[in-house]
């Protein structure tokens, strides 16, 4: 894993790490469901809100089995650990779970395509800059249809994962990953 690879996937690890304590557990991944679930509008109660929480809730139980691990958390170390030896070494099996992880939980009106609201949607459920979304929504949106597909979306993640480039469009696809890092 090169530098860049690392800071990447380290500001991956702060994205999920909704409440910021410095480990991904489940409240993590709840605060997510609940947090499209407000942006959507879902009822508390309703079965709408429970599904994306379980949605949500799902890549970090697979990353917990592929690591095997009996505790329900992970902290950063983990977190390259399971990059290092199980997305790195198998990326599209990754990347495509990634892509339909993503596509599961803000594709909200099931077209197969991530539209600018959705894209916005995303960045300010993981509290991500916002001002950011819609130049990153640009760059990742290669054939300017106004709409993000999954093929579109996997190259993004491809480039996230795998490029040592600091200056490629998909290192952006959830923000400005040189945040926790003195790159420029």
């Amino acid at each position: 894993m090169t530098e860049i690879q690392r800071y990447k996937i380290l500001h991956f690890f702060h994205v999920l790490d909704r409440d910021g304590n410095g480990v991904l557990e489940e409240k993590d991944f709840t605060l997510v469901g609940n947090g499209i679930s407000d942006q959507i509008g879902h009822a508390s109660d309703s079965r709408e809100r429970l599904s994306l929480k379980a949605k949500s809730y799902s890549l970090f139980l697979h990353i917990l089995d592929n690591l095997k691990k009996t505790q329900a958390t992970l902290n950063p170390e983990e977190w390259l650990m399971f990059f290092e030896n199980f997305v790195l070494v198998k990326p599209n099996i990754y990347i495509d779970k990634t892509s339909d992880y993503l596509f599961s939980l803000f594709d909200q009106d099931g077209d197969g395509f991530l539209d600018k609201l959705e894209y916005l949607d995303m960045f300010k459920v993981y509290g991500l800059y916002a001002a950011h979304a819609m130049k990153v929504f640009d760059l990742m949106d290669l054939n300017s249809d106004e709409k993000i597909s999954k093929q579109e979306l996997v190259k993004s993640f491809n480039e996230f994962f795998l490029s040592s480039e600091s200056d490629i469009a998909g290192n952006w696809i959830f923000g400005d990953w040189r945040i926790y890092h003195s790159i420029t």
